[in-house]
Order: structure tokens, then C-alpha cells, then sequence
């Protein structure tokens, strides 16, 4: 595929197999070799480089995905006579040792900074959450973040002036004859459909989980569809009754926005939890819904919330409750010549308690081992109503604790034992596995304790 790109404020023009990650095409083609491979799934941050200034993991993006952007590389961070002020300050503070991760550490932070000019101490934490490095030591790196803070950067990104892959002064991206898949970008929804009714497409947006099957091993696919630039999917449309959240809205904006974080606080709680910045910045909601994974973090708060998926063909529009688009693990009510358009959420009454409570082996990046979206009000006499309890990570899909949710409702929010008596039902009520991430026993504990947790917010 022909494709146009800047790299640190340099035009290129190359002619690559669309499916290559972007780190591979940076350190082999374009040699710059500052951007790191590490883990190779988005969880390391090694690989961290902006993309229109958005910070991103260069191992979780096909090449086919930046023509036409913009991309800042380490390289183009500073200059040895004139070093990005964060660069600097890693080296007044002592955060460097042995180098690998550094390249990625001073990306988050200059992603960070210029975003968010003064950040605190836990901000600093959260915005470098996707980088490893077990040899500096973190407290050496937040210590020249902060002393960085407030400084501007006059990097490639802001010097560049190269406009999407829309635009008339780059054109799309040309098919080559050599091509290992053929990769069609719609322009326009009905492009898309049309495409999907006369092809067997792979649909791909942020490629979070996709990319990392890839570069593990799953064959690469014969078509790819990439929908992530198309309007209808990327736009959040609150209205009085509700929202209308696109399938290619991605997780920052999702816990970005502020409309969303106000009436729907769980669900901009579960998009904040899905891995680190970076991949916030490319996972989209419609990813996480048709992925299928048990542990999916949107997932149960959708269902919880009473959630609609809207799927789209040239048969028309398709609206399956998101509890009823499960049919068993990894697969999903989506037929291949559907695509999800949105999910529709009802607007929650204004005394509905919200909670999304998220268990796993660290604090950012992790898969759930134990998930649970909450939701309930007490009425004027102090009952318990409308209560929701749905879970992930403790059977082959989500699963709604329909017992527990019958014996908590209509009852007082201060009965005397009612916490560990919801506890234990719901404890019971899961059916969970053994696996690499945690044992069955476990995950029934936390999911009991999760729900008496989530009573106790009742209290006072």
C-alpha cells in the first residue's frame, strides 16, 4: 500500500504491507530506532509515540492507519543542542539507567504535559501508568516530571502541517499489487455496508486486541474494513432521553466527556480503568463490545445501565439489549454483514447510585480478574429499587446476579445483615473458572465482598 506520512516534521512517501505495526515500519524502513519493541501487546509503553499529538503505542497500530498524520518519534523530541525540557529534567533527576524504556517514558510525558501543563503527583502516576521500567525506579521519574512541568515543547508535532487521510493534498492511501490484505477505508457509512454485504471483512478500528493477536501468531485476515474514521461512528449525541455513544468513540473520550461523566459516572469509571492512556487514546466502545471478552470493562456497566446495541446493514438498523447480545463466550448476536453502530443508553433518574468496581493484578493495564457494575436508589422510605448487578470475568459472558438483585429490591438500605446476606448470594450465585489470572474461589469472594461494598455506599 502507498501511503504519505511526516515523521518528525519529514514527508515520506513509502510503499508498505498495510498490516505491518508502525513500530516495525519506524525501526526497519525509516530507522529510527529510539522506539522500543517490548512487550509487543500494549502494555509496556516502550514503543509510545504521538500521532497528531495523541500519545500511542506504535506496536498496537497498522501502518495503513497514519497516512496522512502526523507521528513524533523520540528523535524528534529534542535536539542534542536543544533538548525537549522533559528530556532535560530526566537528566537533572536521575530518570535514567539502562535507557530501554525511556524512549516511551519521555512520550507519556510530553503527551502528558501538554495536556495538562501542572499535574499532581497522581496525575503524573495515571498519565505514565502504560510504561514499565524496573530499573530507574518511578519516584525518579515523576520527580523530573514534575520539575519539566509547565514547560512547553517546540517538537515536530507543532511544526508539521500535514492534514489527515481525508485530505485533498494527500489523497487515500493506494492498494498495491503485493499487498498481504486488501484494506478498504470507507468514507461514509453506507460505503461500509455496502462493502460488508459483498465481502467477508474483518471490521477494524482502534486494533487494540487485534494487533496483539497478530503479533502473536493469529493469521492476518484476507480483507480488513476500517471504520475508525467514519462521523457516524465517532460522535457521542446526548439528548434529554439519553445518549447515543458511537461504536468508534474511543475510552478517553468516553471518560472525557463531560456529559457522560455526569450522568453516566460508572461507565466513565470503566472506561478510565481500561488499560493505561495510550490505549485509551485507541480502543473504541464497539471494540469492546464485539471482542467478547468475559473481562471486557464496559461491558457490564452497558448492560447494567439497560444499554441498547444498535447494529446496522442494508437491511436496516437491528436493536439487541446488550444483555441479550451475548451467546456464549466470544461471540456475539452480530451478523457479518452487520456493523455496531452505536450503543443507545436511557437517561438514569438523577437519584441513581452508580458504581463500577474493578479487581486485577495492578492498578493500570490489567484485565479484570473480577468485575462489577452497580446501580440502585433508594425510594422516599428508604428502600432499595431499581437495583442492577452485572459482572464480568466469572463465567464465559457477563452475567446479570438476578438473585441477588430479587433479594435485595424493596428491601430497607439499613436491615440489619442485609450487606453479607446480599454477599454471600451473590457469591454463590457466580459460576467462575481456574485460570492464569486467578482461581474460581477467589473470584466468588471478591464479587460478594464487591456487592457489600457497593451497599455500604448506601449508608448515612
Amino acid at each position: 500500500m502507498k501511503i504519505t506520512l511526516a515523521v518528525n516534521g519529514k514527508r515520506h512517501e513509502l510503499d508498505v504491507q498495510p498490516m505491518r505495526r508502525l513500530l516495525d515500519v519506524l525501526r526497519e524502513d525509516l530507522h529510527l530506532t529510539g522506539t522500543k519493541e517490548g512487550c509487543g501487546e500494549g502494555e509496556c509503553g516502550a514503543c509510545a509515540v504521538h500521532i497528531d499529538g495523541v500519545l500511542l503505542n506504535a506496536c498496537q497500530v497498522p501502518v495503513f492507519q497514519v497516512h496522512g498524520r502526523n507521528i513524533l518519534t523520540v528523535e524528534g523530541l529534542g535536539t542534542p543542542q536543544s533538548p525537549d525540557p522533559v528530556q532535560t529534567a530526566f537528566v537533572a533527576e536521575g530518570g535514567v539507567q539502562c535507557g530501554f524504556c525511556t524512549p516511551g517514558l519521555l512520550m507519556a510525558s510530553r503527551a502528558l504535559l501538554n495536556g495538562n501543563p501542572e499535574p499532581s503527583v497522581l496525575e503524573i502516576r495515571t498519565g505514565l501508568s502504560g510504561n514499565l521500567c524496573r530499573c530507574t525506579g518511578y519516584g525518579r521519574v515523576v520527580r523530573a516530571v514534575q520539575m519539566a512541568a509547565g514547560s512547553t515543547s517546540d517538537s515536530a508535532s507543532d511544526s508539521v502541517s500535514m492534514a489527515s487521510g481525508s485530505s485533498p493534498e494527500v489523497g487515500p492511501a493506494v492498494p498495491s499489487p503485493g499487498d498481504d490484505v486488501l484494506v478498504a477505508i470507507p468514507t461514509s457509512i453506507n460505503e461500509a455496508l455496502g462493502l460488508l454485504a459483498n465481502g467477508d471483512y474483518t471490521i477494524f478500528a482502534g486494533g487494540t486486541d487485534l494487533m496483539a493477536a497478530f503479533h502473536a501468531g493469529k493469521p492476518l485476515p484476507a480483507k480488513v474494513l476500517d471504520v475508525s474514521r467514519l462521523r457516524e461512528l465517532t460522535e457521542i449525541n446526548p439528548t434529554p432521553q439519553g445518549a447515543s455513544v458511537g461504536a468508534a468513540v474511543r475510552y478517553a473520550e468516553l471518560h472525557g466527556h463531560s456529559k457522560i461523566t455526569m450522568i453516566w459516572p460508572a461507565l466513565a469509571e470503566a472506561a478510565r480503568l481500561v488499560g493505561a492512556p495510550a490505549v485509551q487514546n485507541a480502543g473504541t466502545v464497539g471494540g469492546n463490545l464485539v471482542n467478547a471478552s468475559p473481562g471486557a470493562d464496559l461491558v457490564p456497566v452497558l448492560a447494567a445501565l439497560n444499554g441498547v446495541v444498535v447494529l446496522v446493514s442494508q437491511s436496516g438498523e437491528r436493536r439487541v439489549p446488550v444483555t441479550a447480545f451475548y451467546r456464549g463466550y466470544r461471540d456475539c448476536d452480530r451478523r457479518p454483514d452487520e456493523l455496531v453502530k452505536a450503543v443507545e443508553l436511557p437517561r438514569p433518574s438523577s437519584d441513581l447510585r452508580q458504581v463500577f468496581f474493578k479487581a486485577g493484578t495492578r492498578r493500570a493495564q490489567s484485565i479484570a480478574r473480577v468485575n462489577l457494575a452497580c446501580c440502585g436508589r433508594l425510594d422516599e422510605a428508604g428502600y432499595l429499587r431499581d437495583v442492577r448487578l452485572v459482572a464480568g470475568s466469572v463465567g464465559p459472558t457477563i452475567m446479570t446476579l438476578r438473585k441477588t438483585m430479587a433479594y435485595l429490591e424493596g428491601r430497607s438500605a439499613t436491615q440489619e445483615g442485609l450487606a453479607a446476606a446480599a454477599g454471600n448470594l451473590a457469591c454463590n450465585e457466580v459460576s467462575p473458572i481456574d485460570d492464569v489470572r486467578s482461581t474460581a474461589e477467589y473470584r466468588r469472594t471478591v464479587t460478594g465482598n464487591l456487592v457489600v461494598r457497593f451497599l455500604r455506599t448506601f449508608d448515612g
